[in-house]
């Protein structure tokens, strides 16, 4: 099942390869600001991403996961 939510651009998995093992990684490309310090930077959008992709995971995932929120907005500061 694809995850769709607001402000998503791209979807994608990586897998890392730690000493402690392999840990799956959902990486979601957003419009929101993601630095605290920008003025657009929006808290609740952003924990609002968050908790949809830990609930994807949840529901579709099995195994060790993590989830990597990258921006494409390109005036981060």
């Amino acid at each position: 099942m694809p995850f769709k939510a607001p402000h998503v651009r791209f979807v994608s998995f990586a897998v890392e390869i730690l000493p402690t093992g392999i840990t799956q990684v959902l990486i979601v490309e957003t419009d929101l600001y993601l630095n605290p310090q920008h003025p657009s930077y929006d808290h609740s959008a952003v924990a609002s991403l968050a908790s949809a992709a830990q609930n994807y995971l949840k529901a579709n995932v099995e195994g060790p996961t993590s989830i990597r929120l990258i921006s494409t907005r390109s005036s981060e500061f």
